[in-house]
């Protein structure tokens, strides 16, 4: 009777961990896709600016109010020089 209680309470923590490995790698790839949206999304605005032209440029000037944070990190990124490398290790979260 005990090792049965055991098997089934090692199951159920290997169906727990399967759940939370799913959970997270949900996650993780939410982030990953709103990283790209974000990033579409920025080129449809600052595209017409830069001569990529995907918005007409007065739509994009009236999108700009909302890319407050995206400017701050672009500005960032210019100030951190090439540090490609950085922001890869940055792109793949946890602490390095």
């Amino acid at each position: 009777m005990l090792r049965v209680k055991r098997i089934l309470r090692e199951f159920v923590n290997f169906i727990k961990g399967i759940n939370q490995a799913i959970i997270e790698d949900s996650v993780s790839a939410l982030q990953l896709e709103h990283n790209e949206l974000e990033a579409a999304f920025l080129t449809m605005v600052l595209g017409s600016l830069v001569g990529v032209t995907t918005l007409s440029p007065i739509l994009s000037l009236e999108l700009l109010g909302t890319l407050k944070n995206e400017i701050k990190i672009l500005e960032n990124r210019a100030a951190r020089g090439e540090d490609v490398l950085g922001d890869l290790m940055a792109s793949l979260g946890g602490e390095w």
